[in-house]
């Protein structure tokens, strides 16, 4: 029987991103396998494995999941194996030396690099000689916007196939498209009646960078006194902002989700959308409210480009610009016509992302792989 291994460092990370590609795999006829730092069950994976995988390079924990890893990749023969996120790449593609040489075809989606344009010095130095040198024990190599895409050709990247696609999709099955009625009906039944409604969607990490609407919150609700934001993730970093926001009396004025496998009941409801991420890949959280009609205010990057024209679609800070994502708010908050009119052309402008044909994507190059 044929065999995919599929591995990232999270079982949010699949469970978020990847479930429609497992199953994909599955009616194909191939046994799924897949390695992730967690223990939670991931639907369609015939096998499943609790790898210790570190975020830092420096992480010692990495070690041992290359340990763990090659042994469970040298006793099985895989046709594809498909790896996702920076460190739970890199230790996959180290371990998978062996079985390349043995006909493995090995794939790796680059969500994002951490070096880009405009960003620090330390990741260039760190992340790019490193994602630069493992690129040549790399089949194939899939971006998910233009300047990741450019880079693979014009920093001269080892592997053999360079692909983009449209980002990992916008899964309707995840979301629950509402109408006015039904979404103030909701709003009720979680107790937020008469509160406009800003919802984040992010893993609490530096990169994504919650502080920054936590210390705009003060003035924005000095004229937004119905507001409420809404932190729909979990993280290293999630008690700690917890606390900022109990410090500096915000707690009426937010609610933090935690992970939520039912995301879209509180996309449902939101009224904007945002996002202050120090950088991107694409970001789907945002993509999946602009394909709700809700009307989003983003930081300035390279992934949130592709899904943001400024002031048509939606609206983009600079960042760290607290000024302007503020007047962003204070603009939405205050015209609901406005929400309504940026949030229509926002669900128009992202079909192109929909998981049909970014799946499509794939599997033509899947196709060029087995």
């Amino acid at each position: 029987m044929k065999k995919i291994l599929y591995t990232a460092s999270t079982e949010i990370h699949l469970l978020s991103f990847h479930i429609p590609y497992l199953e994909w795999f599955k009616n194909q006829g191939y046994e799924v396998h897949v390695a992730y730092k967690g223990t939670n069950p991931i639907p369609f994976a015939d096998k499943q494995w609790n790898i210790p995988f570190g975020r830092s390079p420096l992480d010692k924990t990495n070690i041992e999941a290359y340990r763990k890893l090659k042994k469970i990749i040298d006793s099985n023969n895989y046709n594809i194996i498909h790896s996702h996120t920076p460190m739970a790449s890199f230790v996959t593609r180290l371990a998978s030396i062996k079985a390349r040489r043995k006909g493995a075809k090995v794939l790796y989606t680059a969500h994002g690099f951490h070096f880009y344009k405009g960003g620090p010095l330390s990741n260039w130095l760190l992340f790019f000689p490193v994602e630069w040198l493992m690129s040549h024990i790399t089949d194939g190599m899939i971006t998910i916007n233009k300047e990741d895409y450019d880079y693979l050709h014009s920093k001269k990247f080892g592997c053999k196939g360079k692909y983009m696609i449209n980002g990992i999709g916008i899964d309707p099955k995840r979301l629950k498209l509402t109408d006015k009625s039904q979404k103030q009906a909701t709003k009720e039944s979680l107790n937020y009646n008469n509160r406009i409604l800003v919802l984040y969607i992010a893993e609490f990490i530096d990169r994504k960078n919650h502080r920054f609407i936590l210390e705009a919150m003060p003035e924005i609700i000095k004229s937004c006194p119905n507001i409420k934001f809404l932190f729909a993730g979990g993280g290293v970093l999630r008690d700690k902002m917890m606390n900022f926001a109990s410090e500096n009396n915000l707690d009426n004025y937010t609610d933090f989700l935690g992970f939520q496998k039912d995301i879209g009941k509180f996309i449902s409801v939101a009224d904007i959308g945002v996002s202050s991420s120090k950088q991107e890949g694409l970001g789907l959280g945002v993509a999946e409210m602009m394909f709700n009609g809700i009307p989003v205010i983003i930081s300035e990057d390279r992934g949130h480009k592709e899904l943001v024209q400024n002031e048509e679609n939606g609206f983009m800070f600079a960042q760290n610009d607290h000024s302007a994502f503020i007047n962003y708010v204070k603009r939405l908050y205050a015209d609901e016509e406005l929400r309504n009119d940026i949030g229509a052309k926002g669900q128009k402008s992202v079909d192109k992302f929909l998981i049909h044909n970014s799946l499509a994507q794939m599997i033509q190059i899947y196709k060029a792989y087995v």
